[in-house]
C-alpha cells in the first residue's frame, strides 16, 4: 500500500499538526503546566516533552488507522 505521508516525512507532518495546536493555545493565551519545561519565556513551546510525545504518538496511531501513514512507528 502506498501511504500519502512517507516515512521520511512523518516527523515533519506530525510536527506541523502539533504546531497548529501550539498556535491555537498561544492565540487563546493558554499555557500548559509541564514540569519538564525548562524555558518559560514568551517563545517557549507550550506542548513539550512527554506531552509532545504522547500527542505525536496518538496522532500517528490515528493516521495509521486511516491509512495516511505506515503504522510501524
Amino acid at each position: 500500500m502506498a501511504y500519502p505521508v512517507k516515512n521520511d516525512d512523518r516527523a515533519e507532518f506530525l510536527g506541523q499538526i502539533i504546531d497548529i495546536f501550539e498556535d491555537f493555545l498561544d492565540a487563546k493565551r493558554i499555557q500548559i503546566q509541564n514540569p519538564e519545561k525548562e524555558d518559560s519565556g514568551e517563545d517557549a513551546a507550550n506542548i513539550y516533552g512527554t506531552d509532545y510525545d504522547d500527542i505525536r504518538n496518538r496522532l500517528a496511531g490515528m493516521m495509521a488507522l486511516w491509512g495516511i501513514m505506515e503504522g510501524d512507528f
